[in-house]
C-alpha cells in the first residue's frame, strides 16, 4: 500500500487515533446522555440551565475534540474554535441571567409576575409586592 506524501508545508499530517479512544470518547457521550436524562426529573431551581449548559458543554467538547480532531489539530484551529466559544458564553450569559430576574414587579401594573412553567408567558397574579407604593386616585399607572 502506498503511502500519500504532500509537500505542502501547510497541511496538517497525523495519525488516526486507536479505535479504543473513540469507543471510550462513545462510551462517554453515552453515558452523558443518560446522565442529561436522569438529571432532567429533578428541578435545581435557578440551577436548571446552568447545569444542563455544563453537561452539554462536556459533551461538545468531546466531540470537538476526538471526532472533529481539535485535540490533534492545535493552532490555529483550536484559536478560532475557543474564540467562537467565548463570544458564545459572552452572549448567553446576559440572557440567563435575564431569564433568571424575570420575577420582578411590573412597573406598568405594580404586581408582582411569576413564571408559572419555563417556556411560558408569565402570569400576573393581581398581587400586590410589599414594597409597592400606593396609587393615588386618578393618577394613571404608567405615566410613559
Amino acid at each position: 500500500m502506498a503511502q500519500h506524501h504532500n509537500d505542502n508545508p501547510h497541511e496538517l499530517d497525523h495519525d488516526p487515533l486507536p479505535l479504543k479512544v473513540y469507543v471510550g470518547v462513545l462510551g462517554s457521550l453515552g453515558f452523558l446522555t443518560f446522565v442529561t436524562v436522569w438529571i432532567a426529573q429533578f428541578d435545581f431551581g435557578v440551577w436548571t440551565v446552568p447545569v444542563a449548559m455544563l453537561i452539554a458543554t462536556i459533551k461538545a467538547a468531546l466531540v470537538i475534540l476526538y471526532f472533529m480532531n481539535l485535540k490533534q489539530d492545535g493552532g490555529f484551529n483550536a484559536v478560532a474554535f475557543f474564540t467562537g466559544f467565548f463570544f458564545l458564553v459572552v452572549f448567553t450569559i446576559p440572557t440567563l441571567w435575564d431569564r433568571e430576574t424575570r420575577d420582578v414587579v411590573d412597573p406598568d401594573r405594580a404586581v408582582e409576575v411569576h413564571h408559572t412553567r419555563p417556556g411560558f408567558p408569565p402570569q400576573v397574579t393581581g398581587e400586590k409586592p410589599a414594597d409597592a407604593p400606593e396609587a393615588k386616585e386618578g393618577e394613571p399607572v404608567a405615566a410613559d
